[in-house]
């Protein structure tokens, strides 16, 4: 992403109230937005143009947003996708973050916090950018470097530098949400964390009072790491207050 213009964002919206709205407010954030009106449309934009932001609507028009991002990350681009969705299913949420969205919202929501989890997601990108700029600068890294990004519990691993990780299932990659999580976990072994907490590390929203993305995103992570979620070895809940990560 170039500080030398501003952010670019694609939403992919096929309801024309709802599309028309998001372009007029991200707009009037200062961003460049294009628009698709459906999953054809979506993969041939973000196949061909270089976007910082994608917020796709899962039901949409021939292909549907949840396949629009599993041909995407298939094909190597990994441009941060939010997904818009009207189903408030558990199933669809972790489905979705493991075809590789970054972040969801559940339709109706609120504008300001659209326009936040954005904010948030191309900062993130920002950052992402900067420090492959970085690593650009510093190829000859050592393999004991190297090693460091690897984070290891009991049959697992994790690598935050490629995303990938061992699970039950065998080596995937993990979303931005998932990786997140896993970094706060790691930083903080043994030790109690809120949801708050994660709300503000993983989605820079603190005080947002639905901490369901939250506990979706355990689900998902739970379902990769742990032989029986009901009573997990690694990542345990703490009633009424968050979670405990156990190496």
């Amino acid at each position: 992403m170039s500080t030398e213009h501003p952010p670019s964002i694609l939403v992919v919206e096929d309801e024309e109230a709802i599309a028309q709205g998001l372009v007029f407010n991200l707009k009037r954030k200062g961003y460049s937005v294009d628009l698709a009106l459906d999953g054809e449309a979506a993969l041939e934009k973000a196949t061909t143009e270089r976007y910082d932001l994608i917020v796709l609507d899962v039901q949409l028009p021939g292909l549907d947003g949840f396949e629009v991002c599993q041909r995407l990350r298939r094909d190597g681009i990994f441009t941060a996708i939010l997904i818009l969705t009207a189903r408030d299913q558990p199933d669809d949420v972790i489905y979705g973050l493991k075809v590789g969205a970054d972040d969801y919202m559940v339709k109706p929501f609120d504008l300001a916090e659209f326009l936040a989890r954005s904010e948030g997601l191309l900062r993130r990108a920002r950052w992402s950018q900067a420090g492959a700029q970085a690593e650009a600068g510093t190829r000859e890294e050592t393999l004991a470097e190297d090693a460091e990004t690897r984070f290891t519990f009991g049959a697992y691993w994790v690598d935050f530098k490629t995303w990938q990780a061992k699970t039950r299932g065998g080596v995937v990659e993990l979303s931005r949400k998932e990786l997140a999580v896993i970094n706060v976990f790691a930083e903080k072994p043994n030790q109690v964390i809120t949801r708050r907490e994660l709300l503000e590390k993983v989605w820079e929203l603190p005080n947002h009072p639905n901490t369901r993305v939250v506990d979706n995103v355990i689900v998902s992570l739970r379902k990769a790491f742990e032989e029986n979620s009901w009573r997990p070895r690694h990542i345990h809940s703490v009633r009424g207050v968050g979670y405990r990560f156990v190496p």
